[in-house]
């Protein structure tokens, strides 16, 4: 895979082994953290400024959608790219999603190449704004 950019990628999940998962597939191309929550999120993306959030959308709350909603309404950290991760199916989650701002949308398990040229194609369009 050409991965060319590297940027600060943020994975969010409560489910720990599928952050590290995710964390440790996106770890070879860019700078990855991970959490297990929405709140520690935010936390992490108000200090860090991730240019990349991958949030699983079912969560404690806040949940992914709520996070979602959250970092869309804090101007200072556009842009980022959020792509939802969810075992909802595509036809019940995805409008949803889309309508809360997350750019894109992947059933689980993910497909990590898949993910990897969601982040490479995302960033390619907002590289001269960062």
């Amino acid at each position: 895979m050409g991965q060319n950019t590297s940027c600060r990628v943020l994975v969010v999940d409560n489910y720990v082994s599928a952050a590290e998962a995710l964390a440790e597939a996106c770890g070879r191309y860019h700078e990855v953290k991970f959490v297990g929550g929405g709140s520690a999120a935010m936390e992490v993306a108000l200090a860090w400024r991730p240019q990349v959030m991958i949030l699983d959308i079912d969560m404690p709350p806040p949940n992914g959608l709520e996070v979602a909603t959250m970092i869309r309404d804090i101007s200072h950290l556009e842009p980022v790219t959020l792509i939802a991760v969810t075992g909802r199916s595509a036809a019940f989650g995805q409008e949803e999603a889309l309508a809360h701002g997350f750019d894109d949308y992947l059933i689980k398990p993910v497909d990590v190449e898949k993910l990897l040229a969601l982040i490479a194609a995302r960033r390619g369009r907002t590289s001269t704004q960062v």
